[in-house]
């Protein structure tokens, strides 16, 4: 509590000096002005973004989502305000700028309906590309270019330098995301700022529609404070459409039996505000592809070959929606929305954490019910000053079953098995409820500088019954695991540079049990509690060296607590791990961003290198055993260094081409490790893995993509589409490189990947089909411990979308 007295003072303190400096400033330089205004279409709606300037002067920016801008210090005297944008008929209007005061120029009416763009002298930036030139480390995926497409959404994030979706299977599969060799939870996901964590299986990055999404925007390491996350290695925020009228719906249809059908849309009545928004989506495959396995003889339990089979334990079906209403654009508010997250899944489980698993009944169920409530005001009570909160109630349901008396093979065969149970004899539900509260203030001081204060509250409670085991001392028993992160930080912004400083707090209390004296006549659960604090800070700055040329450079000391599935397990296939310690990292990132237009041409690159100094990693193995198992445990010491490097090229709306590349050595650097209460000893040892590089993760990958549009074929308002990706994976070991014979190590294979997609919308993007072949040569392709991912696959895509100007 004293802690966050003390950053509240501080806060207060910085507002008063910047309100002082402030005036300070006006009675300083009684020679300068302001103007503020907004921009509107033909209907009377504010229009962003778009570029507003000073004629003659290096002096602007952007309007905001209500079409609001305000230019500051603008030298007294005559002068022309220009309106411009991609899209956007140039509008000048003159103004006479008067010494110390703040002139409102009211709404300045553009007209949209343009056809000769090249008649704009500045061309105003996307949402997306403003995100980019943050001066944090970040890629932004603008998603509506891939509306009509059939990717998912967490498969679009291939495409950015550094990510590395990997999967486990088909449809519904687990999977891991990678980003500058953190994966898994280090890495946290949001949906328009609201953590994801305890969302529950069923309402993932898997399976929400791209169509849903407006764009993502990819966090490498330094996090901005409005976040308000423990975050180790970055986040991805999605951030859903804003549109007000319209109606987005696609069903697609393809091999191994796979329907996916989305649904959005939102109804915003203008007069009043009345606002109501919608997403749903369900998806079904039966995951029948074929796999390469080795085939066991259930009555000798030995090998008899390895041949092609399929699989006959993986459909999964999964639905879901998201529905938001309230009222936005009012004097009190500009957004009060109240939300509901509905989603279930079923899953039928084929394998465990290898293929040297196979189970015929083993199935896994989740069904998640999210209420929430978001609200946000800019400008509340004094100019400058913003308020946003949010809070949500999440119910999670998760069934694991394992009750079969048999043992299979893969090729469906089965013999009874003596004991009930194919791995783990489970029966169980497993209840999380969590509420979570966010609030951000933030106050913009001048045009040069801005503070904001953040909370995040989380608290998860946990309970756990099986009905395989009744009398089990553990059923019904509460685990909790509280979580308080505060964030104070501080902008500072001029024409050619910005910068970002500040500092978190973070509080963990987690209450649960844990098993002592295993293998003995005192074996029992204790209870165990624990609470930490630590505090981390980092700074993150950007340059323009040219117009067009930009540098980044952003430093952290961050940590990362635990979540409640890697202490607690999953009940099932993830083994619980009651005494991890939260990791801390060290990061700096350096990077340069380069984008030109010249005419009818754009190019854009990128370059990264990324250093990452962990203590306590949270790595996630496995036991490779016949019924194997997955376990997280802390890694003393780890060392990161990498490079990214991308860049696209497009040629009017025709021709677009693009690559990156990753290259991240994560090595061991715990030279030598401390034991205590071991069977074998206590002291100190030397680490057989030291500068080994840590095993599982790949270290090498690119991805590329292309795609050609031809306009008005056969008919007018019509696009032809065909787009193809390429994705390659150089090999990486299953275990640490320098452990073990060369000829007894499992590695992954270097592997290449190629999909191909021809798409053809009519009426301006209202009706649209895409045909998609994933996986083109049929290469066996791998992730996580050599799991098989489907071979070539055809999806078609059909989608009708509808927006009322």
């Amino acid at each position: 509590m004293n802690h966050l007295l003390y950053k509240t003072f501080l806060f207060l303190s910085f507002l008063s000096v910047g309100c002082a400096t402030e005036m300070y400033a006006v009675i300083q330089q009684p020679s300068k002005g302001m103007i503020t205004g907004r921009v509107i279409d033909s209907q009377s709606e504010p229009y962003y973004p778009v570029a507003v300037s000073i004629e003659g002067l290096l002096m602007g920016g952007y309007t905001n989502e209500k079409g609001n801008f305000r230019i500051n210090d603008i030298p007294v005297g005559d002068h022309t305000l220009v309106v411009s944008g991609l899209g956007v008929k140039t509008k000048k209007v003159p103004v006479k700028i008067v010494a110390g005061k703040l002139i409102d120029l009211g709404d300045i009416e553009i007209d949209t309906h343009v056809e000769q763009l090249d008649e704009i002298q500045v061309l105003g930036k996307s949402e997306a590309r403003r995100q980019q030139e943050q001066a944090y480390a970040i890629s932004v995926l603008d998603i509506k270019k891939a509306y009509s497409g059939a990717a998912p959404l967490n498969k679009l994030l291939n495409n950015v330098s550094s990510v590395r979706i990997r999967e486990e299977g088909g449809v519904g599969s687990n999977y891991n995301f990678s980003l500058n060799g953190f994966s898994g939870n280090q890495v946290k996901f949001f949906l328009d700022g609201i953590p994801m964590d305890n969302f529950g299986s069923s309402f993932n990055m898997a399976n929400i529609p791209a169509n849903m999404a407006e764009r993502v925007e990819v966090y490498k390491g330094v996090l901005p404070v409005n976040l308000g996350a423990d975050a180790l290695g970055g986040a991805v925020n999605i951030v859903s459409r804003k549109d007000a009228n319209y109606l987005d719906a696609t069903y697609s249809f393809g091999s191994f039996n796979t329907h996916k059908v989305t649904l959005n849309g939102a109804y915003t009545d203008l007069k009043t505000g009345f606002t109501v928004r919608a997403n749903a989506f369900y998806n079904y495959s039966d995951n029948d592809y074929k796999v390469f396995v080795p085939v066991i003889d259930l009555t000798t339990n030995k090998k008899v070959d390895e041949r092609w089979v399929k699989r006959f334990n993986d459909a999964y079906r999964s639905g879901g929606l998201r529905l938001e209403t309230g009222i936005t654009n009012k004097p009190f508010a500009d957004y009060l929305l109240a939300g509901v997250i509905f989603s279930k899944n079923d899953k039928d489980v084929q394998t465990g954490a290898t293929m040297d698993a196979v189970y015929g009944g083993v199935k896994m169920k989740s069904e998640s019910l999210i209420p929430s409530v978001r609200y946000k005001k800019d400008d509340l009570l004094l100019d400058g000053l913003s308020l946003s909160l949010y809070g949500t109630y999440n119910t999670v349901n998760t069934f694991n079953v394992d009750t079969l008396t048999h043992r299979y093979n893969w090729l469906g065969e089965y013999v009874p098995s003596a004991t009930a149970g194919e791995a783990y004899l489970t029966d169980a539900e497993i209840r999380n409820r969590e509420w979570l509260a966010n609030g951000n203030v933030s106050y913009v001081v001048n045009a040069h500088q801005s503070f904001i204060l953040n909370h995040v509250f989380s608290s998860m409670k946990r309970r756990m019954n099986d009905d395989a085991h009744p009398d089990d001392e553990m059923n019904n028993v509460p685990q909790r695991l509280v979580k308080n992160v505060t964030g104070l930080g501080w902008q500072i912004r001029y024409d050619r540079w910005n910068a970002n400083v500040f500092g978190k707090m973070y509080k963990l209390h987690s209450s649960t049990y844990k098993r002592l004296d295993e293998y003995t006549e005192t074996a029992r659960w204790e209870k165990v509690k624990d609470d930490k604090t630590n505090f981390g800070y980092g700074a993150a700055a950007t340059y323009y060296i040219l117009p067009s040329l930009q540098a980044k450079l952003s430093y952290e000391y961050a940590y990362r607590l635990p979540e409640s599935v890697e202490m607690f397990g999953d009940g099932l296939i993830q083994q619980r791990n009651p005494d991890l310690k939260p990791e801390s990292s060290r990061n700096v990132n350096f990077g340069l961003s380069y984008m030109q237009l010249v005419n009818v041409h754009q190019l854009s690159a990128e370059a990264n290198f990324i250093y990452r100094h962990t203590k306590d990693f949270i790595l996630k193995g496995v036991s490779l055993t016949s019924n194997p198992t997955t376990g997280y445990e802390n890694l003393g010491n780890v060392l990161t260094k990498g490079v990214e490097l991308g860049f696209r090229y497009g040629y009017k709306d025709l021709f677009h081409m693009g690559a990156n590349f990753t290259y991240q050595d994560i090595i061991d650097n715990q030279e030598f490790e401390i034991n205590k209460g071991s069977f074998v000893g206590e002291g100190i040892t030397e680490n057989i893995t030291y500068k080994e590089r840590l095993p599982n993760i790949p270290y090498l990958f690119a991805n590329g993509d292309m795609g050609l549009r031809f306009h008005n074929i056969l008919r007018r308002n019509s696009v032809l589409t065909l787009d193809y990706n390429l994705g390659y994976i150089h090999q990486y070991y299953l275990s640490f490189p320098g452990l073990g014979a060369k000829s007894s190590k499992k590695v992954i294979p270097e592997q290449f990947s190629h999909d191909l997609a021809l798409g053809y919308s009519m009426d301006n993007g209202k009706y649209g089909i895409v045909v998609e072949c994933t996986n083109l040569t049929d290469r066996k392709l791998y992730d996580n411990y050599r799991l098989q991912k489907p071979g070539r696959a055809f999806n078609v895509k059909l989608r009708y979308f509808f927006n009322k100007k």
